[in-house]
């Protein structure tokens, strides 16, 4: 079997991932979150897995703690409201995240599937309890 290139294995795990972290915002009863930026109620499936530190940086890419529920204006118009987003992490999770981001990831097919298999089994487990 061939080997797979990073943008197979991340646009594979982009989607599961995405929708792993707007549900894990939401309500488990009705789907609603708030912008981790500007704190708007809006339902999950009307948000962006906003990241903190950009998707460029692979190495904080799939890291939960740097991504979550985030309103597309917010996302999309706002460049992420960055101010925002780090006063709800707290300084010292902004600073890890930020050192951790000038390292270099480098994985193999089995290690990205198995990133892919766990985003896709934390996402089946949260829709069997959601509601939506």
């Amino acid at each position: 079997m061939p080997k797979k290139t990073l943008k197979y294995w991340k646009t594979k795990i982009d989607k599961v991932f995405h929708e792993y972290i707007r549900r894990r915002d939401a309500d488990n009863k009705t789907g609603y979150c708030s912008c981790i930026s500007c704190g708007k109620q809006v339902h999950f499936s009307e948000t962006d897995a906003g990241h903190f530190i950009s998707r460029q940086h692979l190495i904080t890419r799939y890291d939960e703690r740097n991504v979550h529920a985030q309103c597309r204006k917010c996302n999309r118009f706002e460049y992420g409201r960055q101010y925002e987003y780090s006063l709800k992490l707290g300084e010292e999770l902004s600073q890890e995240l930020l050192t951790l981001s000038r390292g270099v990831l480098k994985l193999t097919d089995p290690e990205w599937l198995e990133i892919f298999q766990d985003f896709k089994t934390k996402l089946d487990d949260l829709k069997s309890i959601q509601n939506f």
